[in-house]
């Protein structure tokens, strides 16, 4: 037993080591690759600023891609180098004592408080289990046909998604289709159906709301005054995700077809009550509670809706439930505590990114520098949503957007000073973002359901290609035909 449990370790302190050097590696070869994009070419035209932010975006573009180092301390890693090569007073850039602290703003970007708004919304209604009861009347309603199941389901995944984050989302979905899958027959493919609908769901119905996916978010900070409110938002993703969910449970139910005609109704008993909530058992919750988070959750949404009738801005809307399920006792310290903090970090990094490339000229010379620039504008938007499809599958989705926003936004701006065309190019590019999962890993809601155990990553493969042309395509048509 003792000699066993030595080789474990010993395997343990192996991997480690594996790792780390693989991590150490990778840093170094980023380096070595940014500072050889930036500085060994002689670029004409470009000020020694743009030099040293070209080497920081390749290099945090490389960071990200290789993994070398987590992908939100790739954020606060690149402020750093922005603030201590850009920002400091004399430099390559900065004028003034003060100028270091324009890439420390993005923290303090109204887009950042939306986003706590929209976690303690998810927090709040999976604590009080407001989602799992939802799910159980849209699942009570659907009946036994499992098309009109697997409807439910993705209905209810969808709707979710647009206000509570995917992951979380996923999470509580997976609670609920665990039973029905265990009540199918061992040779049943349909519980496949159900899976990846649900990760499907979760995806693509992020893209309905600014607060649905971090990348709509990079998207609205980088429009700054040009961004659209939150129900115009909802006008330019809302009718593309749909038909592209539409799309998906189509091909879900010819690929994965139910053996059985009905679906026994018992599972309904088995969809527990009490689904963990950060890796904890919630208590017995009080009625007034859910209560409340039934009202502001509701009242939250009609006001981000109603916004051109009250001319409350989104963000001071998101201190409703901040404020109202705080004081109430409904979300204590230990729940602040457990918000996706890393998720924040990375929008804050994009967002500081995308500055210091417009701020220290970057923007205006790729502008004016890359071939692409001679094409097409349409053609333009095409390739950048396709290339940021492909990017995500196997990188974060928000850090893919983080590296090509401020490329698009140099092209776009280069190309034409209409303001109406960069904001649906650069909406076309993050909406798009949304529609990688052709891999296990490629977004939160794929590595969910992979992670059940019922599902191959190989399952992935035919609807994660399908999505991955039809998604930018849909977008693309909707916002080109419609907005511009």
């Amino acid at each position: 037993m003792v000699i066993s449990s030595r080789r474990q370790i010993h395997k343990l302190l192996d991997k480690f080591h594996f790792s780390i050097n693989h991590a150490i590696l990778y840093f170094f070869l980023s380096f070595v690759v940014a500072y050889a994009v930036a500085f060994i070419p002689e670029y004409v035209g470009m000020n020694e600023a743009s030099n040293w932010t070209l080497f920081i975006l390749v290099f945090s573009a490389m960071l990200w891609i290789t993994e070398a180092i987590p992908a939100f301390a790739v954020s606060i890693f690149l402020i750093g180098l922005e603030i201590i090569i850009l920002g400091h007073e004399g430099g390559v850039f900065a004028k003034n004592p003060n100028d270091w602290k324009m890439f420390l703003s993005p923290w303090a970007s109204s887009l950042i408080f939306l986003f706590i708004g929209g976690f303690i919304l998810s927090l709040a209604s999976s604590k009080t289990q407001l989602d799992i009861w939802i799910a159980k009347k849209v699942l009570f309603i659907s009946g036994t046909k499992p098309q009109n199941i697997l409807t439910g389901i993705i209905a209810v995944t969808f709707v979710f998604s647009m206000f509570i984050s995917n992951t979380a989302t996923t999470t509580m979905m997976l609670a609920v289709i665990l039973p029905i899958i265990a009540s199918l027959k061992q040779d049943n493919p349909f519980g496949k159906a159900l899976l990846i609908g649900v990760a499907a769901a979760a995806n693509i119905g992020g893209m309905g709301t600014i607060i649905g996916t971090p990348p709509n978010a990079i998207a609205v900070g980088a429009l700054g005054d040009n961004a659209p409110t939150f129900l115009a938002w909802m006008t330019y993703a809302v009718p593309p995700a749909l038909l592209i969910i539409v799309i998906v449970r189509f091909l879900l139910l010819k690929i994965y077809p139910s053996t059985q005609e009905n679906i026994d109704a018992n599972f309904m008993q088995e969809i527990s009550n009490s689904h963990t909530l950060n890796g904890h058992h919630t208590h017995t919750i009080p009625f007034w509670h859910k209560i409340v988070v039934i009202v502001i959750f509701s009242l939250t949404i009609i006001l981000w809706l109603t916004s051109s009738i009250h001319h409350l801005p989104t963000t001071v809307v998101a201190f409703v439930p901040i404020v109202i399920f705080t004081i109430t006792g409904i979300i204590d310290s230990e729940d602040i505590r457990s918000l996706p903090w890393d998720i924040l970090l990375l929008i804050t990094g994009g967002l500081s990114l995308g500055l210091a490339v417009s701020k220290t000229g970057l923007a205006t010379w790729l502008a004016g520098s890359i071939p692409l620039a001679n094409f097409d504008i349409l053609v333009i938007i095409v390739l950048f949503s396709f290339i940021v499809v492909a990017i995500s599958n196997f990188m974060s989705n928000t850090a893919a957007t983080n590296i090509l926003l401020p490329i698009v936004i140099a092209i776009v701006s280069g190309f034409s000073s209409d303001n109406l065309l960069l904001t649906n190019a650069i909406i076309i590019v993050a909406l798009s973002a949304s529609n990688a999962m052709l891999l296990s890993v490629s977004t939160p809601p794929n590595a969910i359901v992979y992670s059940s155990g019922k599902i191959h990553a190989k399952d992935f493969l035919i609807l994660g290609m399908v999505i991955g042309i039809v998604g930018p395509i849909s977008i693309i048509s909707w916002i080109w035909f419609n907005f511009s």
